[in-house]
């Protein structure tokens, strides 16, 4: 059996295939994380509907727009662990006549923080409402370190891969020469 010559620009193509299919997951989550709608706005004026929407670093969305009278109660939703001994976590929620909305991404450990909001909100829609109303909640935060810290893996195992490719295409040439 004949033993194939070694070749610089086939070692070199596997290992740029290798770290590409290797950046394709880093690159992904990436994006799935930074698109993560961990911020909240309520956005309400005086002879209109509220609007509630939610936004990424990449994007945003409207969730609904609730007229004064769609509008039931704002509250707060209580959630416990079935853990024996788990903390109580708390999250501002907009009730509505087609379903309940969360103003908050995240669930907060702060009762009293997650009751202002809520209790700014109920107060700004029993009122007169002559003013406009604009409350945000942003937990973009964390999606934001996460997604960051993906994508700049990413995008360097990205790099050093288009790195690697260059170079199969210097030994492919210079492999060529030497043949001729």
């Amino acid at each position: 059996m004949r033993a194939l010559p070694y070749r610089r620009s086939r070692a070199t193509a596997i290992g740029a295939t290798a770290f590409l299919l290797l950046a394709l997951p880093f690159l992904v989550l990436g994006v799935f994380f930074l698109r993560q709608m961990a911020r909240m706005d309520l956005r309400c004026e005086p002879r209109a509907p509220c609007v509630l929407t939610r936004s990424s670093w990449l994007g945003e969305e409207e969730v609904g727009r609730y007229a004064p009278e769609d509008i039931l109660r704002v509250g707060v939703d209580r959630s416990r662990s079935r853990r024996s001994g788990a903390a109580p976590i708390f999250r501002p929620q907009l009730e509505t006549t087609s379903g309940d909305q969360p103003l908050a991404f995240q669930w907060t450990q702060d009762e009293a923080e997650a009751t202002a909001f809520a209790d700014t909100v109920q107060r700004y829609l029993t009122g007169p409402r002559t003013d406009s109303l604009t409350v945000f909640r942003d937990d973009r935060r964390a999606s934001l370190r996460v997604g960051g810290a993906f994508t700049g893996v990413g995008l360097a195992v990205l790099a050093l891969s288009l790195w690697l490719f260059s170079r199969t295409l210097a030994h492919r040439k210079a492999e060529r020469a030497a043949a001729r």
